[in-house]
C-alpha cells in the first residue's frame, strides 16, 4: 500500500532525492484495522493512491530523472549506456521481504513487468549481522544498538526507508563495504 525510496549519497551521507506514493489496493480496497494501526496509513491515503502498475511507472520515471541528474548507474543497465563518470547505485532494504517476496509475487500475480533494477539489492539486516556480529531486533533495534534514535513512525514505508539509509550510512562510516546480498536471475 506504500512504495517509498530514498537516494543516499554514500560519500556525504545526505539524502539527495525521495520517491513516495501510496498504492491503491485493487482486490481488497478496504484496509484492515491492523494495517492502519501498524503503518499509520489511512483509507483516504490509499483511496487517493495509484494502482501498482502506475506506481511502478512513476517510480521508473523518478529513477530515469535521478540517473540523468545525479549521473548514477545500476548493475542492470546496459554497459554501453554508462559513462566512466557514472556512479554505481543499488537498492538497500531491511531484509529480502519487500523486493524478494512481496513485490516479486505481486508483480507475478498481476502479470506486471517488475523493473530489472529491482532484481538485486543489499539486505542491510544480513549485512548488519555479519559486520557487527550481532543479531538486531528489527530496524529500530539495530539503530538503538548503535545509539541512533529512530526518526518518524515505525512501519511507515518512507520513515523506514529514511532510517534504513541512516543505518547504511553508519555502517559505511564504521568501515563496512556494502555489497549486493541478493540477486534474482531471470
Amino acid at each position: 500500500v506504500e512504495f517509498p525510496a530514498v537516494l543516499l549519497n554514500t560519500s556525504t551521507g545526505e539524502t539527495e532525492s525521495e520517491f513516495h506514493t501510496y498504492v491503491q489496493p485493487q482486490e481488497h480496497p478496504i484496509l484492515s484495522e491492523f494495517c492502519t494501526e501498524l503503518t499509520g496509513i489511512t483509507q483516504d491515503q490509499v483511496d487517493e493512491g495509484v494502482p501498482l502498475k502506475i506506481c511502478l511507472s512513476q517510480f521508473l520515471k523518478w529513477i530515469q530523472k535521478i540517473k540523468k541528474e545525479k549521473k548514477i548507474t545500476f548493475s542492470s543497465d546496459i554497459p554501453s549506456h554508462s559513462t566512466s563518470e557514472a556512479k554505481p547505485c543499488t537498492f538497500v532494504t531491511w531484509t529480502d521481504w519487500d523486493l524478494g517476496v512481496c513485490l516479486q509475487y505481486e508483480c507475478k500475480r498481476k502479470q506486471l513487468q517488475k523493473p530489472d533494477i529491482l532484481n538485486s539489492w543489499i539486505d542491510l539486516k544480513a549485512t548488519y549481522r555479519a559486520f557487527y556480529n550481532r543479531k538486531p531486533k528489527g530496524l529500530n533495534g539495530a539503530l538503538q544498538d548503535l545509539g541512533i534514535a529512530f526518526e518518524g513512525r515505525e512501519h511507515s514505508g518512507l520513515d523506514d526507508s529514511r532510517n534504513t539509509a541512516r543505518l547504511a550510512w553508519r555502517l559505511i562510516c564504521d568501515g563496512c563495504v556494502l555489497k549486493v546480498t541478493k540477486s534474482l536471475d531471470k
